[in-house]
């Protein structure tokens, strides 16, 4: 009894066939976990009969669209998206200088907050100096005795 082989295609024979990119080929087959029947020289993976049934199935209900759609650029074109592009990054500029105006804004809130907090901690400190001052001129005249405060 003869074994009768099946056809194998690898991916590039099978984009070639749907006239396809064989990068749409090895998409279509990851998308529908394809697993190659055996693998070649190179590494290169056949695939069974099912698949290219599978893909011809696909590709058969597929619009195909082989005249490419072409417009011609004319100068006037390419001025007039310049224009729109320049009137866009001028709308985005005047946007950001009105951001920096805000921040400005803030950034000398800030700092005035900034410069009150130190000066009331510096008030605060001062007050904390003074009763300090002040008990420890108490407790200098408390090393001495009368006599002594009495003669000097």
């Amino acid at each position: 009894m003869t074994k009768s082989k099946s056809k194998t295609y690898t991916t590039s024979e099978l984009a070639d066939k749907f006239n396809i990119s064989v990068v749409s080929a090895s998409r279509f087959i990851v998308k529908h976990n394809f697993v190659p029947v055996k693998t070649g020289n190179h590494n290169a993976k056949y695939y069974s009969e099912a698949v290219y049934q599978q893909m011809k199935k696909h590709y058969q209900n597929k619009p195909k669209t082989t005249v490419k759609q072409s417009h011609t650029v004319t100068k006037d074109d390419i001025i007039e998206q310049l224009k729109n592009r320049i009137n866009e990054q001028s709308a985005t500029i005047e946007l950001l200088k009105e951001q920096l105006t805000i921040k400005d804004k803030q950034i000398a809130t800030a700092n005035r907050i900034a410069d009150q907090a130190q000066q009331l901690d510096l008030t605060t400190h001062k007050q904390q100096k003074i009763p300090e001052q002040i008990s420890n001129e108490h407790t200098e005249s408390n090393k001495h005795g009368f006599w002594w405060r009495f003669t000097h």
